[in-house]
């Protein structure tokens, strides 16, 4: 199973939860994204800031993450409907 490592960043503009434009290599993956108001200390000025955790993944591996998710997915689906998906 693919272990997905995040980490704490920040932002001074909103997040996307999975950003496949800003690389052409890497995906990111970002969660648990919330809004903090700051205070300049130089300036006084308050500015929002946006927190999130965030994890780097080459292309191929997000494709290859996809497609075992969606297949996990299926397979609970039938379960859950009481169909026995290997039949």
């Amino acid at each position: 199973m693919l272990s997905i490592n995040y980490y704490k960043s920040e932002s001074d503009t909103m997040p996307e939860e999975i950003d496949t434009a800003s690389s052409p290599t890497t995906v990111y993956l970002r969660k648990n994204i919330r809004a903090e108001e700051r205070k300049d200390p130089e300036t006084g000025e308050t500015r929002t800031v946006f927190v999130y955790d965030e994890a780097k993944m080459p292309r191929q591996e997000y494709v290859d993450y996809l497609s075992g998710k969606t297949q996990a997915d299926v397979e609970y689906l039938y379960m859950m409907g009481g169909y026995d998906y290997d039949e």
